[in-house]
């Protein structure tokens, strides 16, 4: 049962700059309730003898309120360029199912998880880092930064703990959407781009 992933990370929300429910459980998001999106490339990883390295996928959920008050509704989206044993790892770890934090993070805030979607998932980096998940969502980061070009760093904020991510370089995420069915119809411009290395 044991896992490990390392890679490159992405999210982005439909509040405005910065998204309050990375800050605590006191502050609202901006409509009162919060959707977000993430994006993830496992550069290396394996589950239980099966290699991770080059997958992709996303993640969107939704909450009535702030993240930490939960009731959260949420769905993966597993690029169709997996095979059937990654997509079966990918959906256990990302979901939660396999033992580690993630699982401990939405136990306590998801209550409802959508079947995982197979879909074109697209991330690139660089300049404007961007995540595409065909029929459902888009967006580009754009990252900020002082006069100087140094990046806006983010640590040591609440969520950051529970989903073990050490620092994130602030993004504005304009003209960023989501269209999943299931979920509410969105737009935001609230951003982070990170790194994680995780495992259970």
């Amino acid at each position: 049962m044991t896992w490990q992933v390392t890679g490159k990370s992405l999210d982005l929300c439909s509040c405005t700059m910065w998204c309050p429910c990375w800050l605590g459980p006191e502050i609202e998001p901006d409509q009162g309730w919060c959707a977000h999106t993430f994006g993830f490339e496992v550069l290396q990883g394996t589950s239980d003898g099966v290699d991770l390295g080059g997958a992709k996928l996303a993640m969107t959920g939704e909450w009535p309120a702030n993240f930490f008050k939960g009731g959260g509704k949420a769905r993966l989206y597993i690029d169709g360029s997996a095979s059937e044993d990654q997509r079966r790892e990918l959906d256990a770890i990302f979901s939660g199912k396999k033992e580690g934090h993630l699982k401990a993070l939405w136990d306590a805030t998801v209550d409802d998880w959508f079947a995982t979607e197979i879909a074109d998932v697209s991330i690139s980096w660089g300049k404007e880092p961007s995540l595409s998940v065909k029929g459902f969502g888009e967006a580009t980061l754009r990252p900020i930064s002082d006069g100087a070009g140094k990046p806006t760093i983010v640590s040591g904020a609440m969520s950051q703990a529970g989903l073990q991510i050490d620092s994130m370089n602030l993004a504005n995420s304009e003209q960023s959407r989501w269209a999943d069915p299931d979920f509410r119809v969105w737009q935001g411009s609230s951003g982070n781009i990170h790194e994680f290395n995780w495992k259970g």
